[in-house]
């Protein structure tokens, strides 16, 4: 029963979160109102890639499966390369990468999932933990490649969104491998 709720809690963070669908008007407004929105989106992938690089190390003491433990594994190395990519391209853009802000509704509302997540994670271990991380990996990821395919419709500069499409692929693939894994490790299981 939690992890579906944690589970309905995630999904709605990136479908929500940057929209990008400003009106069209006078230039200015809607340039910092899209600038904003662009910073919101890689703040959002940053922390996500931070926080996922933090469960990722965890399951190397909590995960039962060899199988999600080498998941977890490549998701902490991809996870450097994909935030220093993020990082080299919001600079050369004049993206603001910051913290999320707690001070919002959407950066308060994060941090505490983070936070209700790290606990729930931290209170198991073996198959339970390998359960739970993998239901929260597939489900994260489902809510990233939603944010960046908004990102990238919204993006005007062609690198920007060749970047949000590069990184689209990159997850896809990562969700496809953990559905995978989740298959053979707990197909006949509930």
């Amino acid at each position: 029963m939690l992890r579906k709720r944690l589970a309905a809690m995630l999904i709605p963070l990136f479908i929500a979160a940057p929209a990008f669908a400003g009106t069209q008007g006078s230039g200015r407004s809607d340039t910092a109102e899209q600038a904003a929105k662009l910073n919101e989106a890689f703040s959002v992938l940053h922390a996500v890639g931070q926080y996922s690089t933090n469960l990722s190390e965890m399951a190397n003491t909590r995960a039962k499966s060899d199988l999600v433990k080498g998941y977890a594994r490549e998701m902490a190395s991809s996870n450097a390369n994909v935030d220093t990519k993020l990082q080299a391209v919001a600079q050369k853009h004049g993206v603001d990468v910051g913290p999320l802000d707690p001070q919002t509704e959407e950066g308060q509302s994060l941090l505490d999932r983070i936070n209700a997540e790290t606990v729930l994670l931290g209170s198991i271990k073996g198959d339970a933990w390998d359960r739970e991380y993998m239901t929260l990996v597939t489900n994260t990821q489902q809510s990233v490649i939603h944010l960046l395919d908004a990102s990238k419709g919204a993006a005007k500069d062609q690198e920007v969104k060749q970047f949000f499409g590069d990184l689209t692929t990159t997850v896809q693939g990562r969700l496809k491998r953990a559905q995978d894994i989740m298959a053979k490790v707990y197909s006949d299981k509930v």
